[in-house]
């Protein structure tokens, strides 16, 4: 049974780490012991930070979210008050009366102690900054210390710990901000290089080399990526285009009390499980060997059909999931910043459509998943964007 935990986060936009760390020759030392976690110290910025970050409006106020943030209009994100933001000097989007905007750079002083940010420059496009790009070294961990070693951190419940994760045997630590002390304390107790820290603030002071250069971005030869209110009113028009004969999908089939359902998006991992179907017709629930629970049956399933936009109608038996092999799919080469992926995805928050099915930045370049293309949406997505920045996934195959 496969399952995908429910909902889309998209990347959250980080900045150079603050005392990066390096391998080094001495080997990982295990897991520390709780009493000097629990020392571990809590820096607060000195001076004036930098942050690449999404403002959310809440209540009276407005929000400053470094972290993830969770896909949808308006976005889902957490973070300390933002004080002095302006919504009228910034271009931002709304939605059922909240505002917010992605992918912007504010400088500011933080204070811990009050969970707030103060705004003291011009807030401006992340697209206007050049930061270094963060690359986690390579590490010795091996698997059982990378378990330990995430358990210990996220057992610590610190509020600035917001991403915690390996990769290539070093385990990454995301914090919301460290001037060097947290990864030097990190080095004492697990061993140089065991743990990567990454700062969401950056110190915009210190001695050259220190502070992130603001100055316009590269000029690429290739043609600029275009986003923002006139982006989104191409998006507008996309086609939504229906398949002339019969498609296979594979999804999660389920028969909830008010019809059938096929699941071909995130499925959460519940009995039974949660997803967002489209209406299923013609289902043999004797085929296949079923799940049920509550009342409810379900499973994996590949199946054929016909799709009219509204109803996915089978006209053959199911076949088990493991039946499917869909086709290839060459993935995009294009490698984007993270601040013109952020853009894109503010505009395709924008859109209304029940085609939907995920989107998000990976690798460079955006992917947006939908119920079906014939290769029209994917034809007009080029034409806004460019070739291969924004690639396209069909659930359901011709």
């Amino acid at each position: 049974m496969r399952s995908i935990i429910v909902g889309s986060v998209a990347a959250a936009i980080v900045l150079a780490a603050a005392g990066c760390a390096s391998p080094g020759a001495d080997a990982p030392t295990a897991p520390g012991s709780p009493a000097s976690l629990a020392d571990l110290p809590a820096p607060s910025p000195a001076g004036e930070v930098l942050t690449i970050a999404t403002v959310l409006e809440q209540g009276a106020g407005a929000i400053l979210c470094v972290g993830p943030v969770a896909e949808s209009a308006p976005p889902q994100c957490g973070g300390p008050e933002l004080l002095g933001w302006d919504w009228d000097a910034f271009a931002h989007q709304e939605t059922g009366g909240v505002r917010w905007v992605q992918g912007v750079a504010i400088t500011g002083v933080y204070e811990a102690a009050a969970d707030a940010f103060t705004q003291t420059g011009e807030p401006m496009s992340a697209a206007a900054i050049t930061l270094p790009a963060i690359e986690v070294p390579s590490g010795e961990l091996d698997d059982a210390t990378i378990e330990a070693m995430q358990r210990e951190l996220g057992e610590l419940g610190r509020a600035d710990f917001f991403g915690i994760w390996s990769e290539r045997g070093t385990m990454v630590l995301e914090v919301f901000y460290d001037d060097g002390s947290l990864q030097g304390a990190l080095d004492e107790i697990y061993g140089s290089g065991a743990v990567f820290v990454i700062s969401a603030l950056r110190d915009t002071g210190g001695s050259a080399g220190d502070a992130p250069e603001l100055v316009d971005p590269p000029m690429d030869t290739a043609a600029p990526v275009i986003t923002g209110a006139d982006a989104q009113a191409r998006l507008a028009e996309l086609p939504t285009p229906l398949p002339a004969g019969g498609v296979w999908a594979g999804g999660l089939a389920m028969d909830r009390p008010e019809g059938d359902v096929l699941c071909l998006g995130d499925v959460g991992a519940s009995a039974p499980p949660v997803c967002t179907g489209v209406p299923l017709r013609g289902f043999d629930w004797t085929a296949l060997t079923l799940d049920e629970a509550q009342g409810i049956r379900w499973v994996d399933a590949l199946v054929f059909g016909t799709w009219d936009g509204e109803v996915f109608a089978m006209t053959s038996p199911p076949q088990p999931f493991d039946a499917w092999s869909p086709p290839a799919v060459e993935v995009s080469e294009v490698s984007l910043p993270e601040a013109v992926l952020m853009g894109i995805q503010s505009d395709l928050l924008t859109l209304d459509r029940h085609d939907i099915l995920s989107h998000g930045p990976t690798d460079g370049h955006y992917e947006l998943h939908v119920l079906f293309d014939d290769g029209s949406i994917q034809a007009d997505l080029d034409a806004i964007y460019g070739a291969g920045v924004v690639q396209i996934f069909s659930a359901m195959q011709g």
